[in-house]
């Protein structure tokens, strides 16, 4: 079966190296596999799939819109073009909102419905209260008001947090220790310290209204990404100092091995210490997303070197 490097496939479809590992990376818009030194590769299924979501982009359709879609769809899209807009309007579902507490502001409940565009928002009083009602149902976004908490409250709002299934979860607050603020935002919420800053809230809900970001999970128990290249093919960039004059392979290789060394051993911590078992989740996940920006990083600076590490001898 015939494959194409991402240069090929940016070359016959039009599209950026940039944009193809976007809308691979952010929106699984098409699959790619990866050779043993971690390069992309694309089939000729792939190549005729990116073909289609690039025309349908081409027609005003944003690529969040589509990425989703089947290649039969995609062309269904692509024939009646004139009717798409309305079906996507018609089929995209509405944000479910909730706030938990009595000191949410009118103002911020109205800003929150106008960039996202809700109707009814489920409302609590208390923490107590929610849980004893929560049935296990999917929010896209849970704001807490807990105006002061302690450690101990801490934990049981981290308790309560790691139960419920929320893509966001916004708590607003205006006193509280450090470190119980660092704890919750290791569990994946964002802190807001009131007054809220009015920018701090409009980036928060910019986000939140883009519909990239709905299919995101944002809560603790995410997978860490994967590894894009192989014991083997780290150590062939860390040697090519020798054969071309940039540094750079050599130096992000060794970083990234020093970066999968400590992946290890923060998960092993995450393991055995229970005490801090967020705490130390939190820098595996942080490791892992250190060691894929680096990865990103090699690969493009092999991409522009024209370094093939499977052509490079051990």
């Amino acid at each position: 079966m015939k494959q194409y490097r991402i240069g090929a496939i940016a070359k016959l479809t039009g599209l950026s190296v940039h944009n193809l590992r976007v809308w691979e990376k952010r929106h699984s818009a098409v699959h790619t596999e990866r050779t043993e030194s971690g390069r992309r590769v694309y089939s000729e299924e792939a190549l005729n799939r990116l073909k289609l979501l690039k025309a349908c982009v081409d027609n005003g359709l944003a690529i969040s819109s589509v990425a989703g879609m089947s290649d039969a769809e995609l062309r269904d899209t692509l024939l009646e073009f004139g009717k798409l807009e309305s079906k996507v309007a018609a089929a995209k579902p509405s944000l479910k909102v909730c706030f938990v507490g009595n000191e949410i502001l009118p103002s911020l409940e109205q800003t929150i419905q106008q960039y996202l565009n809700v109707k009814d928002i489920e409302r609590y009083a208390t923490l107590s209260e929610f849980e004893s009602i929560y049935s296990g149902v999917e929010y896209d976004l849970l704001m807490l008001d807990v105006p002061s908490f302690s450690a101990v409250e801490a934990k049981a709002l981290g308790a309560c947090i790691k139960k419920v299934t929320a893509r966001n979860v916004v708590l607003s607050y205006r006193f509280a220790r450090q470190q119980d603020v660092s704890y919750l935002r290791t569990l994946g919420v964002r802190m807001l310290k009131a007054p809220l800053d009015r920018i701090e809230l409009h980036t928060m809900l910019s986000d939140l209204a883009n519909p990239q970001h709905r299919s995101a999970k944002i809560l603790p128990m995410r997978r860490a990404p994967s590894r894009q290249f192989t014991d083997t093919a780290l150590s062939k960039a860390a040697n090519l100092t020798s054969s071309i004059d940039c540094e750079c392979p050599h130096h992000m290789a060794e970083l990234i091995k020093s970066l999968v060394a400590f992946e290890q051993y923060s998960a092993q911590c995450q393991n055995k210490d229970k005490a801090s078992e967020d705490l130390h989740r939190h820098i595996y996940m942080r490791t892992a997303e250190a060691r894929e920006i680096m990865e990103t990083l090699l690969q493009s600076v092999l991409e522009q070197e024209g370094i093939d590490l499977d052509l490079v001898e051990a």
